[in-house]
């Protein structure tokens, strides 16, 4: 045991120095803020939201997924507050943002912090973008299956970013079961995404390889490795339950019917949370969908693939 403890010990030291010595550290760790704002959702929870660029400009709507914040984004917000009016915000739970009030993390409390912050921060009704990742993009179907006429009124395009609308612990590719152990699968991986067990926070180097295992690919630099641990051990026990309980069971195709403004779908070769299955069942379902497949990278391609996901998102803008 002793052997083992200072082996992971040396490992920590040897991850921190080349973590230090990857060119992208500083940018990854600087402090990136905008204009913040704080507002209440429907059922009283606090939001936490920022704003970047000009308020003249198109508006971009940047919603997050599970276990991350709104920092997921700074590379995409550094590019497109440039010419366009960014908005971005923590999700109910996440980063600054309040816990819920009520205890409600279903993809309903997901649609209405969404419809929330497009009150505040949009001063007029003009045609808007609304780019999510992974449960970030659940969130976008439900608002848009509560509030249809507000997408053809109001919504430019979307894209949506290694995500899925049903059946996600089934088809996770985190464990190579065979198609007999299937249901096994399932049911101990809903159990594991309802658990509100904390994460182990030391050894680091530990936690580090397991979110690399399930977040990114094989060639993820060390920086972006420990900024994904960072965020992931940001988030509390209950809230990752509580939403973890919600994506266990997760239905959404029905909201699939509303979105039926452009949208490109983004999958990503090593994403094991939300691989590409995912994706092409989504392009198939939206009238007006381009699928894109990001090679090399996992399930975080706002951080692995900044320039594709910003193209993408200027896509759909242009």
């Amino acid at each position: 045991m002793a052997a083992a403890s200072a082996g992971l010990i040396l490992l920590d030291r040897r991850d921190r120095r080349t973590v230090a010595a990857d060119p992208e550290a500083g940018a990854l760790a600087r402090p990136f803020h905008g204009r913040a704002a704080r507002l209440r959702s429907a059922d009283g929870t606090e939001l936490h939201v920022e704003v970047f660029g000009s308020e003249s400009g198109p508006p971009v709507v940047l919603v997050h997924g599970w276990m991350c914040t709104l920092q997921l984004w700074r590379r995409q917000i550094v590019d497109l507050a440039s010419d366009h009016y960014v908005v971005a915000y923590d999700l109910r739970g996440h980063g600054r943002s309040g816990t819920a009030v009520t205890g409600d993390y279903s993809v309903d409390a997901l649609a209405a912090d969404l419809d929330a912050v497009l009150h505040h921060t949009m001063a007029a009704p003009r045609p808007m973008v609304l780019a999510g990742h992974s449960m970030g993009a659940m969130g976008i179907v439900a608002w848009a299956r509560a509030h249809p006429g507000q997408v053809r009124a109001r919504v430019h395009g979307v894209v949506l970013a290694n995500t899925g609308v049903e059946e996600l612990v089934g088809r996770a590719r985190v464990a190579a079961l065979g198609t007999r152990l299937a249901p096994l699968r399932a049911a101990v991986g809903s159990r594991l995404l309802g658990s509100a067990l904390p994460l182990p926070s030391r050894p680091r180097a530990v936690v580090s390889r397991v979110v690399r295992f399930l977040t990114l690919g094989p060639s993820a630099s060390p920086a972006e490795v420990a900024f994904a641990t960072e965020m992931v051990m940001a988030c509390s026990a209950a809230v990752r339950a509580g939403f973890g309980t919600t994506l266990a069971a997760v239905d959404l195709l029905d909201g699939l019917d509303a979105v039926v403004v452009p949208a490109v779908v983004l999958t990503a070769e090593h994403d094991r949370l939300t691989p590409s299955v995912h994706g092409r069942r989504i392009a198939e379902a939206l009238p007006d969908a381009t699928l894109i497949e990001i090679p090399g990278v996992g399930h975080l391609t706002p951080i692995e693939a900044p320039c594709e996901v910003t193209g993408a998102i200027r896509r759909v803008a242009r």
